[in-house]
């Protein structure tokens, strides 16, 4: 048998060719991967997953307001932020747009007097409460200038409030609170402002163990502000309590 005898040059370039031609054939081609080096040339951009590139790999590889679903980048619903605010001016807390603004719809005043036994309250009829000693005065939460936030010093009102209402003679009734604010700044933010207090106390209430379904939240923004100095306007910084 006649023996063929190839030179270096003609091994060398065998394979040469043999490892060009394994590399044009071998790894992954997009959108198929092997890692994320896959999914980041060729003008593309991504993460590998599952041997698939995705736009994302999960909510801290998305932008703000926006969530890893299924590989995809999609916008938070009710995401708001300093740059993204909520529809109707409802309040932003922790991301999340509150319950939107309404005004607490008017139902009594001067020209419209409630029945016998009854007082005109952020324009409702509102009948005495009978709880007992402890369970039938609940002095509205004050808050600070331009502040949602509870005061230390109103808790205690509020924890005698969960207990009226989850144990006490109250149990089964339901709550209406109602933000308000001091007159200064624009009807708009005051209407936000009103709604953020009456969400933080309707927060602390169904955290207790209030149910959230039993407590309704207004806003009155500055409608009823009569505050004219610092102690006018402290009484103005509040959130009602209308047991119903």
């Amino acid at each position: 048998m006649a023996r063929t005898n190839a030179g270096p040059g003609k091994i060398a370039f065998g394979l040469a060719f043999v490892f060009a031609v394994i590399a044009a054939c071998g790894g992954a081609k997009y959108p198929n991967c092997d890692n994320d080096d896959d999914c980041n040339k060729d003008g593309h951009t991504g993460f590998c997953v599952n041997t698939k590139c995705v736009a994302c790999k999960d909510d801290s590889t998305c932008g703000a307001g926006k969530k890893c679903d299924s590989g995809a980048c999609v916008a938070v619903i009710g995401y708001c932020d300093d740059k993204t605010t909520c529809p109707g001016g409802a309040p932003c807390s922790g991301n999340k747009c509150g319950a939107p603004v309404t005004a607490a719809p008017h139902e009594c005043g001067d020209d419209k007097p409630c029945a016998s036994g009854q007082k005109c309250e952020n324009g409702h009829c509102v009948a005495p409460i009978n709880g007992g000693a402890q369970c039938s005065d609940f002095p509205a939460p004050t808050f600070d200038f331009e502040s949602p936030t509870l005061r230390d010093a109103t808790t205690s009102t509020l924890h005698r409030l969960v207990g009226c209402l989850t144990t006490g003679p109250l149990k089964g009734s339901r709550v209406l609170l109602t933000g308000h604010c001091d007159d200064r700044g624009e009807y708009e933010y005051n209407m936000g402002l009103g709604a953020e207090r009456s969400e933080t106390v309707k927060t602390f209430l169904t955290s207790a163990g209030v149910g959230a379904d039993r407590v309704a939240t207004s806003s009155r923004g500055k409608l009823d502000a009569t505050g004219k100095d610092e102690a006018g306007y402290e009484h103005d910084r509040r959130v009602d309590i209308e047991i119903r």
